[in-house]
């Protein structure tokens, strides 16, 4: 009867993993955070629906993201979130420019 528990358990967790792994991209790649969309930026920790509504507007107003370190002009968004933005987000130009 145990065995069983441990084995039900583990069998969810494993469920949960791979759910939780499908929430930034497939594969495991990272996001655009030129392409991102407010709603896939609020699932990613540290982030919430906030915050990734100001990373859009702040892509609104000054263009596409050149730097990842713009995002420390938004406040809410300090050195160490930046860090960890980073292990999800990665910058690519989506409006083919020679910026």
């Amino acid at each position: 009867m145990k065995a069983k528990k441990i084995a039900g358990c583990f069998g969810v967790f494993i469920l949960l993993c791979t759910l939780a792994g499908g929430v930034f991209a497939e594969d495991g790649e990272k996001l655009n955070l030129n392409a991102a969309t407010a709603e896939e930026l609020a699932k990613i920790p540290g982030l919430d629906k906030g915050l990734a509504a100001k990373i859009i507007e702040l892509r609104k107003e000054n263009g596409e993201y050149i730097d990842m370190e713009e995002l420390l002009d938004i406040p809410g968004i300090d050195i160490k979130l930046l860090r960890q933005l980073k292990k999800y987000l990665f910058i690519e130009s989506v409006d083919d420019c020679n910026c």
